[in-house]
């Protein structure tokens, strides 16, 4: 873990429980028995297996033979599988402070399993970071999440789904979630649209009768519906966490690889063991005789669960995205000049805002421009646009938000640079 993001989300964020809403039941009544079969097959056997694979490789500090040694184990783990396995390379020139640049140079590793229904185009991603730092064997941060993701996929590909699962392990994240940064890049030139992320980092400890009873998850906003769907598979499936949950957005952030798909506008869910010890945190006492297995296995259960059932369901709640301008681009009279190296956007002269419409299950009411925070803007109709075309030479934000028949809303908001001094040219 890149920052003791736990704790850094705590104090930016409300923690509450939540109540299910009650314009969308899955499986309040009834037991799915794909998902139950799903759920029950995970067990401490399969778990610690997969995390011994990697503690036994020792420390696995990205770029060294040990991240090395870590990636092949998983990409032979995922092709086992039968998964549609890749490696994604990255490279990444960083620089710290006023120190000399570090050059850095790995791969993530992916395994995907192919959905059923070309109908279902959002696919669902399932991710932890597999490097540790320097002095760590890091059988919590993160090999308990690494092993969750290796355990999903080997308990998941025993089944079909109509959307595409993909299970990724990344690199670099102790290094400032470089892995990450590189992958989620990638899926967004690629125009891949996924339905949600999940992220899980550090899972596996709980030391108190009390905190292996609790469980708690952070997301973005327009990811609560999600909430509901994981407190449905935990109220169903006899896992029974107290579970908690907590708002992220675009200024806390925090420190793990989630917050890169959050960069990119992805919506997403972080799992976090409800305890934290420090005196384990990035020292070589992260070990295996330190994870609590109970607790780790109730937590992919969890994950499993919710990943089962959402893979089958189709998306009711509406969604948006700001589709042009693009992060990460600069834009001269509408066109893309270049890419840039970050999501940063830069545009020069007006700029027309396009907003892609995803109903749920009830039709669309209107979509909202918002400009600075100020509503600008309401459009009816497809296509849903609005030309921005005021004096600049600052940055801005614009949010655009949606509303369908029945008052669920979906957002997306861009912060760029805007410079324009030829209003209504």
């Amino acid at each position: 873990m890149f920052l003791i993001i736990a704790a850094s989300l705590a104090t930016s964020t409300t923690t509450t429980t939540w109540e299910s809403d009650q314009t969308h039941i899955t499986n309040s009544t009834s037991v799915n028995q794909k998902i139950k079969d799903a759920v029950d097959m995970v067990n401490e056997s399969i778990i610690r297996g997969y995390l011994k694979g990697l503690v036994d490789i020792g420390p696995r500090l990205t770029g060294t033979y040990g991240c090395d040694k870590a990636a092949e184990y998983i990409y032979q783990q995922f092709e086992d599988m039968n998964l549609n396995v890749r490696y994604h390379p990255w490279i990444r020139l960083k620089k710290r402070n006023k120190q000399l640049p570090e050059f850095f140079r790995s791969k993530n590793v992916e395994g995907a399993l192919e959905g059923t229904n070309p109908s279902c185009e959002k696919i669902l991603v399932f991710n932890a970071h597999y490097d540790t730092v320097k002095i760590s064997p890091g059988a919590n941060d993160d090999g308990s999440g690494t092993a969750a993701v290796i355990a999903a996929a080997y308990v998941l590909s025993h089944f079909e789904f109509n959307r595409t699962i993909k299970f990724v392990t990344f690199s670099g994240e102790e290094n400032g979630l470089l892995g990450s940064e590189a992958y989620v890049r990638e899926l967004y030139d690629n125009d891949e649209e996924i339905l949600t992320e999940f992220n899980a980092d550090m899972i596996g400890y709980a030391n108190t009768t009390e905190g292996g009873k609790r469980h708690r998850i952070y997301g973005t906003q327009d990811a609560l519906w999600v909430f509901d769907e994981i407190k449905d598979v935990n109220d169903n499936y006899d896992i029974k966490f107290n579970l908690s949950h907590g708002i992220v957005s675009d200024t806390h952030r925090g420190g793990s690889d989630f917050a890169n798909f959050l960069r990119y506008g992805y919506e997403t869910v972080a799992f976090f063991q409800s305890e934290h010890n420090p005196d384990y945190f990035h020292t070589p006492e992260d070990t295996i005789e330190h994870v609590n297995f109970s607790y780790l296995v109730n937590v992919t259960k969890l994950i499993v669960g919710t990943l089962a059932q959402i893979a089958d369901i189709d998306n009711y709640y509406p969604n948006v995205k700001i589709a042009a301008p693009k992060r990460g681009r600069l834009y001269f009279e509408d066109r893309i000049i270049r890419n840039l190296k970050d999501e940063y956007t830069k545009i020069f002269d007006n700029v027309l805002f396009c907003a892609e419409v995803s109903p749920g299950d009830a039709p669309i009411a209107k979509v909202d421009f918002y400009y600075d925070n100020k509503l600008v803007y309401s459009d009816t109709e497809i296509p849903f646009q609005w030309r921005l075309n005021k004096l600049s030479i600052k940055e801005h934000e614009v949010k655009v938000v949606v509303y369908d028949e029945l008052d669920r809303t979906a957002s997306d908001s861009m912060k760029f640079l805007f410079i324009n001094i030829f209003k209504n040219r």
